[in-house]
């Protein structure tokens, strides 16, 4: 399967995107004048003639994401030697995640009280725990740290090269 998708994958994916345009395309164009009839854009808005192109994209989001997950699942295991580093870092993000959810107060704050606030405006029935909120809180802790190490590599690298 590997040698056939390293041969012709390439192919198969152009292959399969150009089908869902084809198929969009045809959906679009046959229901293009009832659309131009609908007087306001609020009778637009009920209109099904793009509902092709946005499932189709669900489906090749929803294929590549099985795929990207199942290859490196095989990747891994294929070779688990080689990929030892890879999976003591993944291992490493998780207990820095875990530390900054488990220090998180789960109060939203700041930014995340204004986007909360919204969501809810917006959202009547829902509701944010405090587990999600700890949950949001780790995220962008590990992405602000993960940003600020970038930054540090990337000074540190250019530093070592203008020495080389």
């Amino acid at each position: 399967m590997y040698n056939f998708l390293s041969k012709n994958g390439q192919f198969l994916g152009f292959g399969l995107g150009l089908l869902f345009v084809v198929i969009f395309l045809i959906s679009v164009f046959s229901g293009l004048e009832g659309f131009n009839s609908l007087a306001t854009p609020e009778e637009q808005y009920t209109t099904g003639i793009f509902n092709a192109g946005i499932y189709g994209a669900i489906i090749l989001i929803v294929i590549a994401a099985v795929a990207a997950i199942l290859f490196s699942v095989f990747n891994i295991f294929s070779d688990l030697k080689g990929s030892l580093k890879g999976l003591i870092g993944i291992g490493v993000l998780l207990v820095i995640f875990f530390v900054l959810y488990s220090m998180s107060s789960g109060t939203a704050e700041g930014i995340v009280k204004k986007a909360v606030d919204s969501f809810h405006n917006n959202n009547p029935g829902a509701t944010i725990t405090e587990g999600i909120l700890k949950f949001i809180s780790g995220g962008i802790g590990l992405a602000v740290l993960l940003s600020l190490l970038g930054l540090l590599v990337a000074a540190v690298s250019e530093i070592r090269n203008a020495f080389k």
